[in-house]
């Protein structure tokens, strides 16, 4: 017995409120219900469900992914038999495609045995049908696909006629706006007027958004954040919503939030472009409007953070798990091989356990295996540098905060001249040479530029580099508050405190080298200056001279005799600072 398999389409989500979808199942029902249909013995069967509810023919979206593509896969793999009927209420719920790619699809089905009932007429297309079916099909396909074509320019004049209006008048050219503002209807003299207005509760968390990234939080703990916080994840009147994941925040969503020039008031207008698949993209439209939404982010912050992204780009994050426990991320490296030096916690076994700092191609049978305790590694560094100004973001309070938003300021100038002078030299390069006078005195202009902000930007890295070095005088004490943070406060607020240290860190800091066998750390500043720590002393100076090598040979050698109680001494800063970093007088120290 033949099977009939229904298929219905309509191309809008809104349609779904209208009559389509009822008026195309009785047109299904009533073809099934025809006398000579059911003296056939034919059934409805519905277990593919093909419908395409809101997918466009026109665009060919229906046949590359939707409903109906499981329909021709369903005829390849046999499923569909020979003689069954594909029910439709006309040829242009099918295809809209130009006829010249519609016809095969349709003459594929035809020439596999199965029959196509148009269910508005008594018209029943087959293989072995005359010629003049041939005819009509065309002349369906052209019809549907004259007028997807001539809806289509009309809609585009619409909205080409609304965005020069808001270009010129501000006026508002639809109602669908970013999730955190919302239209508002008014009639005023029998016209309707669209304004905007922001939705408070969403505005927040935009600006809890920024604020996370602005403190060195990436787009993964932010979501895990808000998650946490039970924030509602932002959702459409009436949109579509995905079970997959529509209850917790996404790092993908977070990621369009912080891309979004709308939380500056920016509107970019935007069309469709056409692929030579008949896939479509969204581009540009036209210049960009300012001024158009309610402004939530200053651009001062926008930009800022758009530098702070690509460092965290370019650098990489990894993963720091919910308290963010290795402050040197991305900054410290092996000496031995340059591999990450990366956080290894064995648990909590006093014996065997506990948190290190080890080279990640040792972890791997790359490189030699010496492990440091991590608490060790982080006081001593931390101790010497005091340049991550660990009280004053514990106490949000950073005298440095109106310096390093300087940096980031100049150093947005400095990406947005380079973005415009890379494209200056590929089409330099595309057109051979061939720019005008006025271009090529624009692209010196704009190199002369950066010179003169690459100086102020190394300017202000030396000024932010003291103001750190005068936060130095109670970092014991600041280091143990810290410390403690893991068990008073809760794990977002560490996530946050750690990480922000973590970025003062980057400010200043090129490199944290770590020899793991000899428990030395070499800290090389942006400035230029270089540091040594050890795990028995440290020692202060831009390039080792040969003393300070003799010093640091001989040191090996007087730690080497140590006693366990006096090299804790030492560890502990119970020792004067100057006997402790000169072995002759500790030496001296010990004897007497």
């Amino acid at each position: 017995m033949p099977k009939i398999w229904p298929y219905i389409r309509f191309s809008s989500e809104e349609q779904k409120k209208g009559d389509s979808l009822r008026r195309q199942q009785d047109l299904i029902d009533k073809f099934a219900a025809r006398p000579e249909i059911v003296a056939e013995g034919a059934t409805i069967d519905t277990s593919l469900d093909l419908n395409d509810l809101g997918v466009s023919g026109y665009t060919g979206k229906n046949l590359l992914q939707g409903r109906f593509k499981t329909f021709l896969d369903a005829v390849d793999s046999g499923i569909v038999k020979p003689g069954d009927y594909l029910a439709v209420e006309a040829l242009n719920r099918v295809t809209r495609l130009n006829p010249r790619a519609s016809l095969p699809i349709l003459l594929g089905l035809l020439e596999k045995g199965v029959r196509i009932a148009i269910t508005d007429s008594s018209l029943i297309y087959t293989n072995t049908g005359d010629i003049t079916q041939l005819y009509i099909a065309i002349g369906e396909l052209q019809r549907g696909y004259s007028e997807s074509q001539e809806k289509g320019r009309r809609v585009r004049e619409a909205w080409d006629d609304k965005k020069k209006r808001a270009f010129a008048t501000g006026e508002i050219a639809t109602s669908r706006l970013p999730l955190w503002l919302r239209a508002v209807k008014t009639t005023e003299k029998g016209m309707v007027i669209r304004t905007v207005e922001v939705i408070p509760e969403r505005v927040a968390v935009v600006k809890e958004i920024y604020r996370l990234s602005d403190t060195n939080v990436g787009a993964i703990a932010t979501a895990r954040i808000l998650t946490e916080k039970g924030i509602p994840t932002f959702t459409r009147e009436n949109g579509r919503k995905n079970p997959n994941y529509g209850d917790f925040w996404q790092p993908s969503y977070v990621k369009k939030i912080l891309d979004n020039r709308a939380v500056m008031g920016h509107y970019q207008p935007m069309t469709w472009e056409k692929l030579p698949d008949n896939r479509r993209r969204r581009i540009n439209h036209g210049p960009e409007i300012e001024n158009y939404f309610p402004e939530v982010i200053e651009p001062e912050l926008f930009r800022r953070v758009q530098e702070k992204r690509k460092g965290r780009a370019i650098e990489g994050q990894g993963n720091k798990g919910k308290k963010f426990s290795n402050l040197f991320t991305k900054i410290a490296h092996c000496s031995k091989c340059g591999a990450t030096a990366s956080h290894v916690n064995k648990g909590s076994n006093p014996r065997k356990g506990g948190r290190y700092l080890v080279c990640y191609r040792a972890r791997h049978g790359e490189c030699s295996y010496n492990a440091w305790r991590y608490d060790e590694v982080e006081t001593a560094i931390l101790k010497f540098l005091a340049e991550a100004d660990i009280k004053s973001i514990i106490q949000d309070d950073s005298r440095a905060d109106d310096l390093i938003n300087k940096k980031y300021e100049v150093d947005a100038q400095i990406s947005d001249i380079q973005e415009m002078l890379d494209a200056f030299k590929a089409d330099f390069k595309r057109l051979k040479g061939r720019v005008t006078d006025v271009e090529r005195e624009l692209a010196i202009e704009n190199e002369q530029l950066i010179e003169v902000l690459k100086s102020k930007a190394e300017k202000l890295e030396q000024e932010i580099f003291n103001a750190f070095e005068q936060q130095k005088a109670d970092i014991e004490k600041d280091i143990q508050v810290l410390r403690n943070l893991s068990h008073t406060e809760d794990e977002t607020t560490v996530f946050e405190i750690r990480s922000k240290i973590n970025e003062r860190l980057k400010l200043i800091v090129k490199d944290i080298v770590i020899d793991f066998q000899e428990k030395i750390v070499e800290i090389q500043f942006r400035n230029g200056n270089v540091r040594y720590l050890s795990e028995k002393a440290s020692i202060t100076y831009s390039e080792p001279t040969q003393k300070d090598l003799e010093d640091r040979e001989m040191m090996d050698e007087v730690w080497a005799s140590m006693s366990e109680n006096e090299r804790q001494q030492v560890i502990d800063h119970s020792i004067p600072v100057e006997i402790a970093n000169d072995p002759h007088l500790l030496v001296k120290f010990f004897e007497s």
